[in-house]
């Protein structure tokens, strides 16, 4: 009932249908912008002047050969070539353009390869010689498991991307939990509430409640999300990465996110529950500790199946984070989710304990904090 009325407290479907046409508005503007930014990135024309460079592979630049001087600096001004290049006695080259070269990057590319031939030609060597000499080598990776991809950069990002939606979703449990328990002290409703609602039942109602919400704030941040990454697709040829789409790991990544919610909701009721005005209250920096294991979890990133990830990964304070990082970019065996779970599911019992006894004293003091001696004596009591 408690946890009913928390999430109906916070959730207004005039709230969520914004959220959705925002992301379809930024989703609309990205394909917006994405044909406008197609449109000025059509092939590069560049006028060589006196030297011979060999058409490139790939790319949008296109070598064609030099106009009559008294012609260039029409073509540039029109737009009907992009630059004009020319190499001096001491072999640097020089760009004649009209306006700043977007594709200077490019060309310099192209450059340093055609010079890099032309020193190892100096040498004696032949075509077929420069190109076996150049050429990148092979590396044929395969993995026991047939249909899991390699780690990707992509991967990496998909797990930042579930981070940064946890700590989202994390804080905005940390704003309702925060406003709701220190609202209510100051209004001096607690003590009707508790007459008729066992302070654990109160408590047990507003982690849940507010860490439904939470959930659903973060499913509404994915779906929007999709949307924009739909876009994306349309545009850059963006794929989502095979091994965050998995079935299972969708739903340890939801099974993870809410066992943390749950969790850090129970911390942040019971820091609450001791707070008498938060607006001075030294205690509010108590609301930032869950990003120490976000922090500790980017470690994963670089060795996901290192000892700091292992343990980072079973650690309840940081298991909610790391585990499911660990699940998109490698691959933790059952025995180790398990155990992440059950360690996690335990912590959270007990902390709702603890916080259900803190929340029972607390939410009847006024005047002055209790200090930290005091909290831990409410806990045992």
């Amino acid at each position: 009932m408690v946890a009913g009325w928390e999430f109906r407290r916070y959730f207004k479907w005039k709230d969520q249908l914004i959220s959705l046409l925002f992301f379809l508005v930024l989703g609309a503007g990205w394909l917006g912008v994405a044909a406008l930014i197609a449109r000025n990135r059509g092939p590069v024309t560049i006028a060589l002047d006196g030297v011979a460079l060999p058409a490139p592979d790939s790319g949008r630049i296109r070598f064609v050969t030099a106009l009559p001087p008294a012609e260039r600096r029409t073509a540039l001004r029109e737009g009907a070539i992009n630059g004009v290049l020319s190499r001096g006695a001491d072999g640097h080259w020089s760009l004649e353009v009209a306006k700043d070269p977007r594709y200077r990057a490019e060309l310099v590319r192209l450059l340093a390869a055609y010079e890099r031939r032309e020193r190892l030609g100096a040498l004696g060597l032949t075509d077929s010689a420069l190109t076996r000499l150049l050429e990148a080598p092979v590396l044929a990776v395969a993995f026991l498991d047939s249909g899991r991809a390699g780690r990707t950069q992509a991967e990496q990002v998909a797990a930042l991307v579930f981070m940064v939606i946890m700590i989202i979703a994390v804080f905005t449990s940390l704003a309702y939990v925060l406003t709701g328990i220190t609202g209510e002290k100051q209004l001096r409703v607690t003590e009707s509430i508790i007459a008729l609602i066992p302070p654990q039942a109160w408590i047990d109602g507003k982690i849940l409640g507010i860490a439904a919400f939470a959930l659903w704030s973060a499913f509404a941040i994915v779906v929007g999300g999709l949307i924009v990454g739909a876009a994306a697709m349309l545009t850059t040829g963006f794929t989502i990465p095979a091994a965050a789409i998995r079935p299972h790991v969708l739903v340890a990544l939801a099974l993870f996110m809410a066992l943390g919610l749950l969790l850090w909701n129970a911390f942040f009721a019971a820091v609450a529950a001791t707070v008498d005005d938060p607006n001075t209250s030294s205690r509010s920096a108590l609301m930032f500790v869950p990003m120490l294991p976000v922090v500790l979890s980017l470690g994963v990133l670089q060795d996901p199946d290192g000892t700091l990830a292992r343990v980072i990964a079973l650690v309840p304070l940081t298991s909610a984070p790391a585990m499911p990082m660990r699940l998109v970019v490698s691959d933790p065996g059952v025995v180790e989710i398990a155990g992440s779970v059950l360690l996690l599911a335990g912590a959270i019992w007990l902390l709702r304990r603890a916080a259900g006894r803190i929340f029972e004293i607390g939410m009847l003091m006024y005047g002055q904090e209790p200090s930290l001696a005091e909290v831990v004596r409410w806990t045992r009591s």
